[in-house]
């Protein structure tokens, strides 16, 4: 009797069908093109998955990336933290790749997770683990760095990252929001500030105030992002008894336009600490009237490559937002645009190039995104985000 329930509970449960065959393609190919895909698409239990298969296929997408959510909010069912599922008993994440881990012609598609820091409502619950500016406001977003470094939030992406490696196997996992400009100068901070450099006090000017773009405050916070994504690292490292060494682990980054190699250490973004720990970055090659065009993120790449950088530890993310990303209702850069970008990012040795977000491509964007990767934009049907 006892060997019979069990029986019947797993032909209801089925666990083994909710992880698809695969979302790392044994051969990663040559040039990497890229779709993101947001989180509340893959959460809408209304997403037409099919269609979304066809677009990557008719523009010859060879990798997809989904949004995992946060730690307070997740795609799925995490068994640590149950009460943070979007929709409990939904795996909306085995959802998706089972619908676009293969493409029409039974050639694997690289499927990534995307893991988002912002962390708004753990600091409503409890504001002490916010990051706190030079004048004493708190982030409504964004964790102190002391708690990345050494507190429960870093510990929780930690974990976080390393299950989402454990249960799907992902291509790469890739980290998100995760900043330390402004942010960064509560009592706690002082006191790893302090721990880290040797320092007394924060770098301050002549007028005796906190000097916030000070570079040994951009190498400290580099240093305590590089902590944490080391940690991930090394999480990811244990899974799989060992297989987990092969899932890439990145980051997303800011570009300093007027300097490109730099990065932006003011946020935690030096380009040189961070590739100690994380094995890509991808860096945020947005446009967008009045503020950059094609010309620069050719700059941008052409910059990386004169600074010596290995160009296949970088992806160029081309953001479709025109202005900003919370206007309502959003607004897309044009289809033209877009291609023209994309093209752009695909210079001075750059083979990984990522559009995102999926919700904001039109179907001339599909056409246009078609035509760049040269794939037959007459096969693009219409777009499943309207």
């Amino acid at each position: 009797m006892l060997v019979a329930a069990v029986g019947a509970a797993l032909l209801v449960a089925r666990p083994w069908e909710d992880v698809p065959p695969t979302m790392r393609p044994a051969v990663a190919p040559v040039e990497e093109h890229s779709v993101s895909v947001d989180f509340g698409i893959v959460t809408d239990p209304g997403t037409d998955w099919a269609a979304i298969d066809r677009h990557l296929d008719a523009v010859g997408a060879t990798g997809v990336d989904l949004n995992a959510g946060r730690v307070e909010f997740t795609a799925f069912d995490w068994p640590a933290h149950p009460e943070v599922a979007a929709e409990p008993g939904t795996d909306h994440l085995s959802r998706a790749a089972r619908a676009l881990h293969e493409t029409a012609d039974g050639t694997a598609r690289e499927i990534g997770l995307i893991v988002d820091a912002y962390v708004p409502e753990w600091i409503k619950a409890d504001p002490s683990i916010a990051g706190v500016s030079a004048d004493g406001r708190r982030s409504p977003y964004r964790a102190s760095a002391s708690e990345l470094a050494t507190g429960e939030v870093g510990d929780r992406l930690v974990e976080y990252v390393t299950d989402l490696g454990e249960r799907y196997d992902p291509s790469r996992i890739a980290v998100t929001e995760l900043f330390l400009n402004h942010y960064s100068f509560g009592d706690d901070d002082l006191a790893l500030y302090r721990e880290m450099t040797g320092a007394d006090d924060w770098p301050r000017d002549a007028d005796g105030q906190i000097d916030d773009d000070a570079p040994e405050l951009g190498t400290w916070r580099s240093e305590v992002l590089a902590g944490l994504l080391a940690r991930m690292r090394a999480g990811l490292d244990g899974v799989r008894e060992g297989r987990g060494e092969q899932i890439e682990l990145a980051m997303d980054v800011r570009v300093d336009w007027d300097d490109p190699a730099a990065g932006v250490p003011s946020s935690g973004h030096d380009y040189e600490i961070l590739l100690g720990s994380a094995d890509r970055l991808v860096v945020w090659a947005y446009v967008g009237p009045p503020d950059r065009t094609p010309a620069d993120v050719e700059r941008l790449t052409g910059a990386l490559q004169t600074a010596g950088y290995d160009m296949s530890r970088f992806t160029m993310s081309v953001g479709l937002w025109a202005g900003s990303a919370d206007a309502d209702p959003p607004r897309a850069i044009a289809p033209g645009l877009m291609g023209e970008t994309v093209e752009a990012a695909a210079t001075h040795g750059i083979t990984d190039v990522n559009v995102t977000p999926l919700s904001h491509l039109s179907d001339a964007h599909w056409a246009i995104l078609g035509e760049v990767w040269s794939a037959d934009p007459s096969s693009v049907s219409p777009s499943p985000s309207g």
